[in-house]
């Protein structure tokens, strides 16, 4: 029997893949997770048009998009009805970038003459500082030691662990993964990022041997096989694995190496170990930036600030203590006022023997 709900979730009225022009639109991203995100993010833009009353988005003005911000930063709804808190100034300013996109989508296919996200640009929008959040040492090496090959699928999540954290891949990276873009002989992966922006990352030779074991074993596998990706999804072989899949096989990794709460471990935690790991290693900002596919180099610059700063923990703790025993040794024979008086009479011995002299 057909679950009804499955049927209405594939033909909702709010599906704008079903909507011109918002169609067109998204029909351009050529990824699977972008798609995902402008979808959401046009959702909420079109819930404000059809709560405002505005039949469509070519009738828009820039004063009903200062008040779609407005709405923004208030508790509302979602466009499936639920209640919410107010967006963060990160979800924020992804729905605004998503509806400058779509709007410089209508102006190139000359649907509208007049682009009203112009008054976005009279927002300051700021995003608190976030640092990011590696794996401490200790961790890093109990996730190495820990990585399981016994069968396909602990292959899988050992796979994404050294993907995630020998590479600085995103998740939605990995799961576009393709075959053709893994060389082995080169030991380097092409990587189609955010914006389809390509990049090359080399592989250790830990990544290299294991992906040669998994193409090994996915010989055996029929859909593995016939699948143009490293992970293809389990419903056909033609599409690529879920983010959502990958994370639960790190989640597994982390079971395996004991770590104390394995449900914060995520790839974009062993993305972040990567890039804190080469800036730890002295790499500068413009590697970290090219490795890891960053837009801007003040996105790099935080690793580089997070390693001087560890380094500079590292120093307190190795002197610290050693400074502070000698200060006390100090302060206990010779104080500050009995040091300064004993300068001062030195330079006055020195000045009265030059007098002298003369």
């Amino acid at each position: 029997m057909t679950d009804p709900n499955l049927n209405h979730s594939f033909n909702r009225s709010d599906d704008l893949q079903l909507i011109e022009p918002y169609a067109g639109f998204l029909g351009l991203c050529k990824s699977i997770h972008t798609r995902s995100n402008y979808h959401h993010d046009l959702r909420v833009f079109k819930q404000f048009l059809d709560v405002s009353g505005i039949s469509k988005p070519s009738l828009v003005q820039p004063q009903d998009l200062a008040r779609f911000v407005g709405q923004l930063t208030k508790p509302g709804q979602t466009p499936a009805g639920k209640a919410r808190l107010a967006y963060s100034t990160r979800s924020m300013k992804r729905i605004l970038a998503s509806t400058r996109s779509f709007y410089r989508y209508l102006a190139s296919i000359q649907h509208i003459t007049n682009d009203p996200t112009a008054v976005f640009h009279n927002l300051a929008i700021r995003s608190p500082q976030r640092n990011p959040r590696p794996l401490p040492p200790k961790s890093r090496e109990a996730i190495l030691k820990g990585l399981r090959t016994a069968d396909l699928e602990d292959l899988k999540a050992s796979l994404v662990v050294l993907l995630g954290y020998h590479c600085g891949l995103r998740v939605s990276e990995i799961a576009q993964l393709r075959l053709k873009e893994i060389d082995l002989d080169q030991k380097l992966l092409t990587v189609i990022g955010k914006g389809d922006k390509e990049r090359t990352v080399p592989m250790t030779d830990m990544l290299r041997d294991l992906l040669m074991r998994f193409n090994a074993e996915g010989l055996k596998n029929k859909d593995l096989a016939e699948s143009p990706y490293l992970f293809p999804s389990p419903r056909s072989p033609h599409k690529p694995s879920h983010p959502h899949f990958l994370e639960l096989w790190v989640k597994k990794a982390a079971l395996w190496a004991g770590l104390e709460s394995p449900d914060e471990l995520t790839v974009h935690v062993l993305r972040h170990t990567f890039g804190t790991k080469l800036a730890e290693s002295g790499a500068s900002v413009y590697e970290i930036r090219d490795l890891m596919g960053h837009s801007s180099i003040m996105v790099s610059e935080n690793y580089v600030k997070l390693a001087s700063t560890k380094s500079r923990q590292a120093h307190g703790k190795a002197f610290g203590d050693g400074y502070k025993v000698l200060a006390l040794s100090l302060a206990g024979s010779l104080g500050p006022r009995e040091v300064l008086k004993r300068y001062r009479a030195r330079i006055r011995k020195a000045m009265d023997g030059e007098a002298n002299d003369k």
